[in-house]
């Protein structure tokens, strides 16, 4: 069974009426160099690219010629020229079919040369079509994370009061009055068990333990609880 040559244009089949001689497939490599330092030239390996197909043939000016094969589309070879030209125009992929081969693709018509021939009225031509991968655009719907919501601490009071815990910094003294001064206390967890106000050194500090410690200015305190 003889080959035959498929273009699809708008949803309809046209069978050519004259086989091409010979056609070509390029396949096109996407394979880069480069250089590696105490290598020389590597090879990186990629798939390949977009297939491209070229064929020439004629379009008969009589469909009495020999040579057109039964069942194909026979159209005046200026339809023809003009059906391939206004799917350029059209900007959308045709298809190739060649039977008896796995061609079978949707591609693009890349160039389209044609002349008319003597005074037979045929109209000789070339044509070259690219693969045709079709794509979209994906919108991606993003959802917002949500976030448990923490119970809100307590706000801690700042008011020194008997009892409560502070962060101490400061030197430590044996009364109120800022007698006998003594050892510095640094980022020290401290309770206060005594409150002198009006003095130089109101708080007196203990251990969490309850140990004493001494008197401290109002300064040198800050409530955490």
């Amino acid at each position: 069974m003889a080959i035959k040559f498929y273009l699809e244009i708008n949803g309809r089949r046209y069978m050519l009426p004259i086989n091409p001689g010979s056609i070509s497939v390029d396949v096109p490599g996407r394979n880069k160099s480069s250089e590696v330092v105490k290598l020389g030239e590597i090879n990186q390996l990629a798939s390949k690219g977009l297939r491209a197909v070229g064929f020439g043939c004629f379009f008969p000016a009589t469909a009495k010629h020999s040579m057109i094969l039964n069942g194909s589309t026979f159209l005046p070879p200026q339809d023809y020229a003009a059906l391939i030209e206004k799917a350029m125009d059209d900007q959308k992929p045709v298809r190739l079919i060649v039977t008896d081969t796995k061609i079978n693709m949707l591609a693009s018509i890349e160039s389209f040369n044609w002349s008319i021939v003597d005074s037979t009225g045929d109209v000789e031509y070339s044509i070259t079509l690219k693969e045709y991968r079709e794509y979209a655009a994906k919108f991606v719907k993003t959802v917002a994370k949500q976030v448990s919501q923490q119970p809100a601490r307590p706000v801690v009071s700042q008011e020194i009061t008997i009892g409560c815990t502070v962060i101490a910094n400061g030197r430590l003294h044996r009364d109120s009055y800022g007698s006998g001064p003594g050892q510095t206390e640094v980022n020290a967890t401290r309770k206060v068990n005594f409150i002198q106000r009006g003095r130089s050194h109101p708080y007196h500090l203990t251990t969490t333990g309850g140990g004493w410690r001494g008197w401290v200015t109002a300064g040198s305190v800050r409530r955490i609880k």
